[in-house]
């Protein structure tokens, strides 16, 4: 039952850098998504919201496959939709200071990216092939270009509202600046392996 799929980005963090210094490249762009980063950024918010209320759809088709430690698995769905939650803040941060910093209105494109974004799960949330929806939901890998264009977004929405003289942060305190980009301590995924051995 983990969503250890959503997560994928945090153990490749995890590994340590190459010897020779190269320069970092993205994942590409799903196909369909907006390649800019504030309408990516909503993409990916509808996306990654959308896999995760289909959660409790596929849970009964997840509850049947064998699991050797149904307590962890259990433990480790709570911490990954915790984490995955924490994501979703950080993209609502990055597209918040966008829409502050912007000099003309975007919130509308923004709204039509998340209804984007979520609309890859229409025909999962639609189907009456519980296996399959169940399958596509384990089959899906949280873009980590979502977490670098949110970052990025973040970034270049404070110097443009500190050029157009706005206060994004409330002052300049530790508390405002705070990252709110997930610190994960993926556990090892036993029970994953069992459960994902027939797919």
């Amino acid at each position: 039952m983990p969503l250890v799929s959503l997560f994928a980005l945090a153990l490749l963090a995890a590994e340590p850098p190459a010897a020779a210094p190269s320069p970092l490249r993205e994942d590409p762009v799903p196909t369909g998504a907006p390649s800019d980063d504030y309408g990516f950024v909503n993409w990916c918010t509808g996306a990654l919201a959308g896999h995760m209320a289909l959660y409790d759809k596929v849970k009964p088709e997840l509850d049947s496959l064998p699991d050797a430690a149904p307590k962890e698995s259990a433990a480790l769905d709570a911490e990954q939709m915790k984490a995955g939650n924490e994501y979703l803040q950080l993209y609502k941060k990055a597209t918040d200071a966008a829409e502050k910093a912007s000099p003309r209105a975007i919130t509308e494109r923004g709204l039509s990216e998340r209804q984007h974004g979520a609309s890859i799960w229409t025909t999962a949330n639609t189907s009456t092939d519980r296996k399959a929806a169940m399958w596509t939901w384990l089959g899906w890998e949280l873009p980590g270009r979502c977490e670098t264009a949110a970052e990025r977004l973040y970034e270049k929405s404070l110097l443009s509202a500190q050029a157009l003289g706005i206060d994004l942060v409330g002052g300049s305190s530790a508390a405002s600046q705070k990252s709110v980009t997930p610190q994960l301590d993926t556990p090892a995924p036993t029970a994953a392996k069992a459960k994902t051995a027939k797919k």
